[in-house]
């Protein structure tokens, strides 16, 4: 086959894909809202070949892929995010994660999506650049202490945005540290919304019984990854384990084991550091295998408890808040047990929730960061 017939061929193909994938991102797009959403541009196979020097590893911008392959690029002059989803990621998949980030790219809070490219088959999608907060550094600096807690109260609000401000509740159902991206000033993003659920109106639960096989399939592709910053808990919520019932709680479920990752990060040096044991107690628990009878059999809080009592923070798990308050790493420990289903006092009700008590712990930190500062 001749070079010009190999170039009519491509061509041909590409113009079949832009046709068949448009429809389909067409169809979530109203299916999700309506079609009303933000602007998405679409590139070219040759802008998207070129930004990533035809998807060079020099250009990865991740060492680790769950469902998309990172890249680094330049478009419109600009450093963007290229995500390239992989093959085992169903076409309906890729396209509601196109339509939820179309959706909320207006909030700072969520990683904000530029466009894709219709004719590549899986998809690609080209978002403004940011890392993944497991391989990028935590970049905020003033005040230096806060990073950790800032960054947990901004997906905190992600996902209350998420949760309340469309007329349907919106549940992102796999949030996990490669869900979280970093901006060069340190902002949190949210992204990846490939699993997004819909909740109907008027209804406080949907029933879902593939977001167990989603948990598989990460444990699987990320064994082997510890000693890269790597979480590799099943996130997913007991009550949605056994009944398939997909709430707002399993976010919250998710976002409290996010905020004991977040703890795990050995490199920063703020409020929320822990003993080298302490953090290797709890790096052994999250790497633990997935199907390890020893782990199932109690709840996630039930042995980060243990771990607490047995390097002296007994009173997170056994005290009142108000012996807590007052020391933003007890306070953000007992906030994540709260959140993963430990019963200590008030139930949490809502992202909310989460997202004001966040802001009285980063207020806490704050005012202990002044203090020591005189």
């Amino acid at each position: 086959m001749d070079w010009l017939t190999t170039k009519r061929i491509g061509a041909k193909t590409r113009k079949r894909n832009v046709k068949e994938n448009g429809e389909v991102v067409l169809k979530e797009l109203i299916e999700c809202c309506d079609g009303k959403c933000n602007p998405i541009k679409n590139f070219s196979n040759d802008q998207i070949i070129k930004a990533t020097d035809n998807f060079s590893q020099s250009n990865r911008a991740s060492r680790i892929d769950v469902y998309y392959r990172c890249y680094k690029g330049m478009l419109d002059d600009r450093p963007v995010l290229i995500k390239k989803g992989k093959y085992t990621l169903d076409m309906k998949e890729i396209c509601r994660d196109i339509a939820i980030s179309s959706m909320v790219s207006g909030h700072k809070n969520f990683l904000k999506l530029l466009g894709c490219c219709l004719e590549f088959t899986p998809l690609v999608l080209v978002f403004e650049y940011a890392e993944i907060i497991t391989l990028g550094p935590l970049l905020v600096s003033h005040p230096r202490n806060l990073r950790r807690i800032k960054i947990a109260r901004e997906v905190a609000n992600s996902l209350t945005y998420l949760h309340s401000a469309f007329s349907r509740v919106f549940i992102h159902s796999n949030l996990d540290p490669f869900t979280i991206f970093l901006d060069g000033n340190g902002v949190a993003k949210l992204g990846n919304f490939c699993n997004c659920l819909t909740i109907p109106e008027g209804e406080t639960f949907v029933h879902d019984d593939t977001l167990q096989k989603y948990h598989e399939f990460r444990h699987i592709t990320l064994k082997g990854t510890h000693g890269l910053g790597v979480c590799n808990l099943p996130v997913i919520d007991p009550d949605c384990k056994s009944t398939g019932n997909v709430t707002t709680k399993t976010d919250m479920h998710s976002f409290g084991a996010f905020m004991l990752a977040l703890v795990q990060i050995r490199e920063v040096d703020d409020e929320l550091s822990l003993s080298s044991d302490m953090l290797r107690a709890l790096s052994d628990l999250f790497i633990r295998p997935y199907d390890d009878v020893r782990y199932v059999r109690f709840p996630l809080h039930h042995h980060v408890s243990k771990i607490l009592r047995k390097f002296g923070y007994a009173e997170v798990v056994d005290s009142d808040i108000s012996e807590v308050a007052a020391w933003p790493v007890k306070a953000f420990l007992r906030l994540a047990l709260r959140c993963i289903g430990c019963n200590l006092g008030d139930p949490l009700s809502s992202m909310i929730q989460v997202a004001k008590e966040l802001r009285l712990i980063e207020k806490s930190a704050y005012y202990l960061h002044q203090t020591a500062g005189k």
